[in-house]
């Protein structure tokens, strides 16, 4: 049953800065970019009604006295959605700072892959009710994991643990489950009890489990390319057998030299073969390459800390974010695996990308360095880096979100009876993905947040950053 993927994905009603959407908005001259084929639809009327693309048409005729934004022949996108965040993970962001910042950088959904699902209910019912600024979500609710569980994690240390914990995400209501680290037993009885439920399951790859055998279970999407390296090495099994018995043992230095046994050891035929099968599947990846790519970057703290960024991101968190405390505790030889890591997943990116597997664009924020909104324009460009077109990298944020969670009709493309969520750029996205950036408008809902709008959202949130 896809819906239940979705479970509540409704239009909303935003207010902000004391207004309220206009029944109609009608944009001329805009040039809208058709994200299905990756063409420039020029000079077009969209009219924008209840929430929802009414018409799109060439006509510029405009006879109606409502509300009309002249776009001057500026390039108007779908909403984007980042489809890899924790939007309430701890440390706990304040809503009104953190949900906002989607919307200043365009990003009109999310979703969203582990915490405290009770928060992450009341903080979607305030979006829907208009209390806070923010994004469409769907949730995940809590990690399932190995060990002890919390408000974001629930243990998972057997096979009937497993199961139980599909029922109970099913009884609260989530849109999926999502997978931290399981063994290999809790792995599929996780598997079997989802196909049950009807839920979609997403997540890591477990080291006990083939990035195949996820595949071949049903594991809708795998995060942060999870096993893949692993599963393209030659020496796979010798490899993961020494992983987990490090694991057993709780000897993580011995993950270091095993990790680059991965990268010396890819296999590029078994690599391929492996690829077919994840194309056959449908198995999506969201590689988060801009969180890889943060946790390359903590030798050089003058750059991080010079980020204009940083000034949007609350005060406390900031100070945990300090790439020179981390540089602390990060050893030489894990450095170096890390930028080793980041340039082998940006090869694998664009390699798994031509043999055809599906790709979404998530960015793993707020972790350190990966910002709320911001950062998933980092990742656009780091698709493009990776071998993906322009309009490619844009389908990675819009179209293939929408297909992903089965809603098409609803998402990722700007056509009639579809939902009024806009983002209004000042360059063509297609000629140069960094065109996303430029942001002359965000359209959510209807509700239509000029650039002038922006600034003082962007300021707002400045405002209490500096005080949390």
């Amino acid at each position: 049953m896809k819906a239940s993927l979705l479970g509540v994905i409704l239009g909303f009603t935003v207010i902000s800065l004391g207004q309220t959407p206009p029944t109609q908005l009608t944009i001329v001259h805009a040039n809208v970019v058709d994200t299905r084929h990756g063409t420039i639809l020029r000079n077009q009327t969209v009219v924008l009604r209840g929430g929802t693309i009414a018409t799109l048409s060439a006509d510029s005729t405009v006879k109606a006295k409502k509300a009309v934004i002249d776009a001057g022949g500026k390039y108007l996108i779908p909403g984007l959605w980042d489809m890899h965040v924790h939007s309430a993970l701890t440390p706990v962001w304040d809503e009104r700072a953190i949900y906002p910042l989607y919307i200043a950088n365009g990003v009109t959904g999310i979703r969203d892959m582990g915490g405290d699902p009770e928060l992450l209910k009341q903080r979607r019912s305030r979006i829907d009710c208009g209390e806070v600024l923010g994004p469409h979500m769907i949730m995940a609710g809590p990690f399932l994991a190995e060990g002890k569980g919390n408000s974001e994690t629930i243990a998972v240390n057997t096979p009937e643990d497993a199961r139980l914990a599909v029922d109970g995400l099913k009884q609260r209501s989530v849109d999926f489950v999502k997978i931290l680290s399981l063994s290999r037993e809790s792995y599929f009885a996780v598997a079997e009890e989802s196909a049950k439920q009807h839920m979609f399951f997403v997540g890591h790859v477990p080291t006990a489990v083939r990035v195949a055998e996820a595949s071949a279970a049903g594991q809708h999407s795998i995060e942060h390319l999870t096993g893949v390296s692993l599963a393209c090495s030659a020496k796979e099994d010798e490899i993961r057998s020494e992983m987990l018995d490090a694991r057993a043992k709780k000897d993580y230095a011995a993950f270091i030299p095993l990790g680059q046994q991965v990268l010396d050891t890819y296999d590029p035929d078994k690599a391929q073969r492996l690829f077919a099968l994840l194309k056959k599947n449908s198995t999506w990846q969201v590689p988060t390459l801009v969180w890889t790519q943060a946790n390359s970057a903590v030798d050089d703290p003058e750059k991080l800390l010079s980020d204009r960024r940083l000034d949007f991101v609350p005060a406390k968190i900031r100070g945990m974010w300090d790439p020179r405390k981390i540089l602390t505790q990060t050893s030489a030889e894990e450095l170096k695996l890390a930028k080793a890591e980041l340039a082998r997943d940006i090869e694998l990116v664009g390699t798994m990308h031509t043999a055809g597997i599906p790709f979404m664009a998530g960015s793993d924020g707020p972790d350190p360095f990966v910002f709320p909104g911001s950062s998933l324009h980092d990742e656009l460009e780091l698709l493009v880096k990776a071998g993906f077109t322009p309009a490619e990298a844009l389908q990675a944020a819009t179209l293939q979100p929408a297909m992903f969670m089965d809603q098409l009709d609803r998402y990722g493309v700007v056509e009639s009876g579809h939902a009024a969520d806009l983002v209004l750029l000042e360059a063509n996205p297609l000629v140069d993905i960094a065109g996303t950036r430029k942001i002359a408008a965000v359209v959510l809902n209807g509700r239509y947040y000029s650039r002038e709008e922006l600034d003082k959202i962007l300021a707002q949130v400045q405002g209490l950053a500096r005080n949390r």
